[in-house]
């Protein structure tokens, strides 16, 4: 999974940067997202790994299966990724696109997971703590909920985690007793 990120990122960036010039961002994130399904197909996934597909078939099937959402310079990335072998990434440059986009749009995606289901002023309450913490940037929370947390909450992004929880406290009190 690491590897295909690795993989994807400059891809994904190429394609932004591309996408933002032409102002195509939308139409491109149609095109990755149906892209990332096509590839991620359990048959089709076994026709991409079989080297005994020319990459040239297996371009023409992912341009076939994705004409109908098709973007200018989309063939040419399916035909890159094809002659390297990589379209097996495609559904890891969606996801990347994806974080650019939302990093482009100064959008923070948050997840909230509680032991309970919060009210909507303590989502409230935790959304304007959140955005006088990242100023500038929407903040876009969804909320789950977690018993085994048992109680208080837990807030990730992209690239942070905040464990508010008992069960986290819990952890950390054993990790000191045992260290």
């Amino acid at each position: 999974m690491a590897e295909l990120t690795t993989i994807a990122r400059p891809y994904a960036k190429a394609v932004f940067a591309y996408a933002t010039e032409a102002e195509t961002q939308t139409q491109w994130r149609g095109f990755l997202q149906r892209a990332a399904t096509v590839t991620s197909e359990e048959a089709m996934v076994e026709v991409l790994k079989n080297p005994a597909v020319s990459a040239e078939t297996k371009c023409a099937m992912i341009a076939d299966l994705t004409k109908d959402v098709d973007v200018d310079g989309s063939l040419s990335l399916v035909k890159t990724l094809s002659h390297y072998g990589r379209l097996l990434a495609l559904p890891s440059i969606s996801a990347e696109f994806e974080m650019l986009l939302a990093q482009g749009e100064k959008a923070l995606e948050v997840t909230i997971t509680s032991a309970f289901s919060l009210e909507d002023d303590e989502v409230q309450l935790l959304e304007s703590k959140l955005k006088k913490q990242h100023k500038g940037k929407i903040i876009r929370i969804q909320t789950a909920v977690d018993q085994s947390l048992i109680g208080g909450f837990e807030i990730r992004s992209s690239d942070t985690v905040i464990d508010a929880t008992v069960r986290g406290r819990l952890s950390k009190i054993a990790e000191s007793l045992t260290a």
